[in-house]
């Protein structure tokens, strides 16, 4: 028993368990143990950082690169000596090649060509061929063609009445609701009577001129369609006006109208030159120069491969060489004659003396007059051959297109004041000329 009450006794306690709250004594060294799975994530995670510190600051060097790269180079390119600047020789050499290749190959080319042509056996069926289909824009403007009969009375020694008569061709050109116009040549003749048109299928029709330019030979013949038959108008096709502009030397042309002294005729042939600027009274057109020879009585219109109207022929233009004047330089004419205006007439002929040839020659600017047409507006004003057009009324005029557009805003009638400088013993002097527009 006595056994069995030790065991059962407490213990002594230690002076800690006693004071639990008394300081313990400090530890220098604490270890822990880790796993191996937890030791693995944190290397991973530092490799991680690492690999995406580096790809941020790659991108950010490459980027870094590129921004600068174009200011770098132009630093060092403001101390880079000329000498260092290198001709691409390679890219030469191969564009050279190319060159040569293109070339051989057009060359090549040029040789199959004339080659099948050489070999080619040319028939009559070729040639016929060839003409039938130019003449068919010949006949696609036959229906616009028509004759201008003007017929004229005068008398003879005994007094007894004689009627003369003329024909040019025309063409229609417009047809409006209430008439067909007509452009025609014709110049005017004391004691006309009548006016006469007649179409393609042989229909005549009474026509009057609503108005015309004496100087260009060119007027506007106007047939009230109150006066034509159904079948007849059916069959008028007007013809169109194209662009002398875009005409070019050695193009194909047709000539229509009555090029070789008959109204209905017909001609073939090409532009074989084409002057701009040629000097007229009042005005600077294009001439088309063709290779139809014709008569002085020759009128008509010269038409390209399209249909279209690009040159008219006019009086003094026909002979060895038939001549039209481009259709784009009569355009605004046209439309004032088929209105029924008169076209206002000064009656000069000049050079334009630009910039340059004033500091050259030592002249004034504007239009140098080189002829005054006799009993013309000008001469009658006094104006002479060497004066200066410099301006009318208030209006620049700097050249003989400056006239001509200041012209077509006029009537004949209206009074101008025509500025001009006129060469002196002190040089040239202003002059102020009161003239009287007449009708061309």
């Amino acid at each position: 028993m006595a056994d069995f009450e030790d065991k059962n006794q407490e213990e002594p306690k230690t002076e800690e368990q006693e004071n639990p709250l008394q300081e313990q004594e400090p530890v220098f060294v604490r270890e822990r143990v880790l796993n191996r799975s937890e030791n693995r994530r944190r290397w991973i995670s530092r490799a991680a950082l690492l690999v995406g510190s580096a790809l941020v600051f790659g991108v950010v060097s490459c980027l870094t690169f590129v921004l600068l790269r174009p200011y770098a180079e132009q630093w060092f390119k403001k101390d880079a000596p000329e000498s260092q600047i290198s001709v691409p020789r390679d890219e030469e050499t191969e564009e050279s090649t190319e060159g040569m290749a293109a070339a051989e190959t057009e060359e090549n080319l040029e040789d199959v060509v004339e080659s099948a042509v050489e070999s080619y056996r040319w028939t009559v069926s070729d040639y016929e061929n060839l003409y039938r289909a130019v003449h068919e824009v010949a006949e696609q403007a036959e229906s616009g063609i028509v004759t201008v009969t003007t017929r004229t009375q005068t008398a003879d020694w005994f007094n007894n009445p004689i009627e003369t008569e003329g024909q040019v061709s025309g063409v229609v050109w417009s047809i409006t609701s209430y008439e067909m116009l007509i452009l025609t040549s014709y110049q005017a003749q004391e004691n006309e009577t009548t006016v006469e048109v007649t179409f393609s299928n042989g229909v005549s029709a009474a026509a009057s001129v609503k108005a015309a330019d004496g100087k260009t030979g060119m007027a506007i013949v106007s047939v009230p369609l109150a006066g034509v038959d159904d079948i007849t108008k059916s069959k008028v096709t007007p013809v169109a006006l194209g662009s002398s502009v875009a005409a070019e030397e050695g193009q194909p042309v047709v000539l229509v109208g009555s090029p070789k002294d008959y109204v209905g005729s017909i001609a073939y042939g090409m532009i074989t030159y084409i002057r701009s600027s040629v000097k007229r009274q009042d005005m600077e057109v294009q001439m088309l120069y063709t290779d139809v020879s014709t008569t002085d009585k020759a009128t008509g219109f010269v038409m390209n491969l399209d249909g279209e109207i690009i040159g008219m022929i006019t009086s003094g233009n026909t002979g060895t060489n038939t001549s039209a004047i481009g259709i784009s330089d009569l355009k605004s004419s046209i439309e004032r004659l088929s209105n029924g205006s008169s076209l206002a007439y000064l009656g000069i002929v000049g050079q334009d003396v630009t910039e340059q040839v004033s500091e050259e020659n030592q002249i004034p600017e504007g239009i140098y007059i080189s002829e005054v047409a006799a009993e013309s507006p000008a001469y009658n004003s006094g104006l002479q051959n060497g004066d200066i057009i410099y301006a009318i009324d208030e209006t620049e005029i700097a050249s003989v297109a400056d006239l001509q557009e200041f012209l077509e805003g006029k009537v004949a009638g209206e009074d101008v004041t025509v500025r001009a400088r006129r060469m002196g013993r002190d040089g040239y002097t202003e002059i102020e000329f009161p003239v009287v527009l007449g009708t061309r």
